[in-house]
């Protein structure tokens, strides 16, 4: 039987879920029905690399694929992909993140792909540009849906709002959740450490995470003014350490070292070491005002820690309030910060335990790897025929 070739084409390989999203995607569909190729850009300056997921796979790197609107980068980009996918000669264009959705859609368009494919892994429709700049990309998502085959959606919400947003028609969006390697996270039993020493923690500290890129649109000025009230209202030894790095890096410090909270928090910059991480926090934080799907939320589920965030990214769909985990509004932090000084002040209780294995039960039978390449793999084939 043929092989599929799959064409994937992504903006960038940076930190977060989108890079293991595609790597999977690489490695692992099945190497007797499909062979394939990734087309990957530029990182910003400020951004962690992970490339080295992919390193082993067949790739091509395109400088001029980058993240910022620049009319003559993204012109040359869109000749490179134009150039790529006429040698290639894919069966199946899938593309990743906005930038390579747009220029790889185009292009695949312009070469008569049979199969084009996008998926959102959030989007830029809410809460990052202007509403006159919104309402630019909301036009081009829909037109790039009309030369599209087929959308996915990464999550039940993000479906309802590309539907709010008229991008497409339902009966063009699949929903296919991510899917992880959580043996890349999950720490070994014997698994050792020293990262309370080199941060000098003390061994009963509690430790309060926030893992990611510290961007405005994380919101990290949210998780300051949460801890500022939780280290006035707990009898705790509790600790915050913020995981990542970025473009809001020194203003958050400045507003934490205005808050005279500086002893209580803790930069560990970009790491790839997230088993370290996952071994040592003790509650993991998102407080963002918009996402895709919350990588660092579900890994946290998968090494049973307590979850806490703003309802965004289709946390709704799997995170069972008060039983796998606790989310809320946006807009209210008071009941984000009460709830988390309970949770601090009865840490180790059954209950809690309880939220634990449901959170590690709901983060392996949703996001699994091998229930991802099941999906895709139905996908590509149901496509095909």
């Amino acid at each position: 039987m043929k092989k599929l070739k799959v064409l994937i084409i992504v903006t960038r390989l940076n930190v977060g879920g989108v890079s293991p999203h595609c790597a999977i995607l690489a490695k692992e569909l099945p190497q007797d029905k499909y062979e394939h190729l990734i087309v990957h850009g530029s990182l910003d300056a400020s951004e962690g690399d992970m490339r080295y997921l992919i390193a082993d796979e067949p790739n091509i790197y395109v400088p001029e694929l980058i993240r910022e609107l620049s009319l003559k980068q993204d012109i040359k980009a869109l000749f490179k992909l134009i150039k790529i996918i006429r040698q290639y000669k894919p069966d199946v264009v899938h593309t990743h993140t906005a930038k390579a959705g747009m220029l790889g859609r185009v292009a695949a368009k312009l070469c008569r792909v049979p199969m084009i494919i996008h998926t959102f892994h959030g989007n830029v429709f809410q809460g990052y540009f202007s509403p006159l700049k919104t309402k630019f990309f909301i036009y081009i998502e829909r037109f790039l849906a009309l030369i599209s085959t087929k959308i996915i959606a990464i999550s039940n919400i993000q479906k309802d709002e590309l539907l709010q947003f008229k991008i497409t028609s339902k009966k063009k969006i699949e929903i296919v959740k991510l899917g992880f390697d959580f043996s890349d996270v999950i720490p070994e039993p014997d698994y050792k450490t020293d990262f309370r020493d080199r941060f000098k923690l003390k061994q009963d500290d509690l430790l309060v995470g926030i893992i990611g890129r510290v961007v405005p649109i994380k919101n990290h000025k949210m998780f300051v003014d949460i801890a500022e009230k939780v280290i006035i209202c707990t009898e705790r030894n509790v600790m915050f350490i913020i995981v990542g790095d970025g473009e809001e890096r020194e203003n958050i410090e400045a507003y934490i070292a205005e808050k005279q909270l500086l002893p209580y928090f803790v930069f560990t910059g970009y790491t790839d070491n997230l088993k370290e991480i996952y071994a040592e926090v003790d509650i993991v934080a998102l407080t963002s005002l918009n996402e895709g799907t919350p990588v660092a939320i579900i890994e946290a589920m998968a090494n049973k820690k307590i979850v806490f965030s703003t309802n965004v990214g289709g946390i709704a769909d799997f995170i069972e309030n008060n039983v796998s985990g606790y989310y809320f509004p946006i807009s209210d932090s008071d009941d984000y910060t009460q709830k988390m000084i309970s949770v601090i002040n009865s840490f180790d209780s059954e209950e809690l335990n309880l939220v634990r294995e449901n959170a590690y039960n709901s983060a392996l039978n949703n996001f699994s790897a091998e229930r991802l390449i099941n999906d895709i793999d139905h996908l590509y084939t149901s496509l095909s025929n």
